[in-house]
């Protein structure tokens, strides 16, 4: 029972496939969604003596294609809608599972310990923006890539249950759609967002006070300047 649902779910990915493929103007995916076509006719047609052998060519046949689907042109691409968010992702690595995507680790607290002075004050700022930062960037995407999110849920669907790999896929969807804290449970989820909330504010309040210290040394060095002028004259 479980090899026929299996094979249905496959031969309905195959005709998703197709779908998408018809989209494109040019013969070579074209030729592709043809040939998955009659992989799938094939399939229905079989006598019980040739049904294995032809459900296992076109299972072949369409997970070959999906493996291969980042050749697929633009426009009849799978999941296209979808790659704005991973290439934003992948440029930033805010998706990373390394969280000091700078450095392997992070440093100990011994080693912080043994940090002295106002450089220790730097370098915990340093980390509170990075996370800060980290946040405000997963909101701005999330909300950015939602709709994208969400119609990528039905391939993601129809992949599980072909036994397709979706594991490229899955984790920037997850993203988009969940964040943080989005299975908690209430009370959980609000004091989530009160930190996020609390990191932020932090993340306004540092960028605000680097944007004065800069602007005391660019006025020191314009002042510095325009003594340096005033010394030249007669």
């Amino acid at each position: 029972m479980k090899s026929l649902e299996r094979s249905k779910a496959v031969v309905d990915l195959g005709k998703r496939l197709i779908a998408e493929l018809n989209l494109a103007d040019d013969l070579l995916t074209q030729w592709m969604a043809h040939m998955i076509a009659e992989r799938i006719d094939a399939t229905e047609k079989a006598s019980n003596e040739d049904k294995v052998a032809a459900q296992d060519a076109c299972q072949q046949a369409i997970f070959n294609l999906w493996e291969r689907r980042n050749s697929i042109p633009l426009e009849a691409r799978p999941l296209q809608e979808l790659e704005p968010l991973i290439h934003t992702l992948d440029s930033l690595n805010v998706d990373s599972a390394v969280r000091y995507r700078h450095f392997q680790e992070r440093p100990s607290d011994e080693e912080m310990d043994a940090v002295e002075g106002s450089a220790k004050n730097f370098l915990e700022l340093a980390r509170r923006l990075d996370y800060s930062a980290r946040v405000l960037i997963h909101f701005l995407i999330s909300s950015a890539a939602k709709d994208a999110a969400e119609q990528a849920i039905p391939w993601l669907e129809a992949l599980a249950k072909a036994g397709a790999d979706s594991r490229y896929v899955l984790p920037y969807v997850q993203f988009a759609l969940n964040g943080p804290g989005a299975h908690e449970a209430n009370e959980r989820e609000l004091k989530s967002l009160a930190e996020k909330i609390e990191h932020l504010e932090s993340f306004s309040n540092i960028a605000t006070g680097v944007a004065t210290e800069l602007r005391s040394r660019m006025a020191q060095l314009e002042g510095e300047g325009g003594g340096g002028e005033s010394d030249s004259e007669p």
